[in-house]
């Protein structure tokens, strides 16, 4: 998702192989392993707050649904209009549903 996770790798990989002494290579790997945690956490309050957003906009358009189908006379505009509602609310739930996947997906765990 970021660069982070892949410098993150290349120090773990260059301190691992390093001819530090074991105590030192330790502390640098839990330090290491606690930048991952951070990270990772962060990558998932930001895909939350992408995937909040995701359902705001189904909300705002579902309203504006709620004046579709009110009586049984419509002409064609009005049908139109409500094709295009149900569209976009399709494409958020879509978007959504991909941003949750990816806080569960190996790759955003760093």
């Amino acid at each position: 998702m970021s660069d982070i996770p892949d410098a993150i790798h290349l120090v773990r990989s260059v301190i691992m192989k390093s001819a530090l002494d074991c105590e030192c290579r330790d502390k640098v790997d839990a330090a290491l392993q606690q930048l991952e945690a951070f990270e990772r956490q962060r990558n998932q309050a930001k895909l939350l707050a992408m995937a909040r957003e995701e359902r705001r906009k189904i909300g705002i358009l579902l309203d504006m649904l709620g004046d579709f189908a009110e009586d049984d006379e419509m002409d064609s505009g009005i049908i139109e209009a409500a094709s295009l509602l149900f569209a976009d609310i399709a494409a958020a739930a879509q978007e959504g549903s991909r941003i949750l996947k990816e806080i569960t997906s190996p790759e955003t765990c760093v």
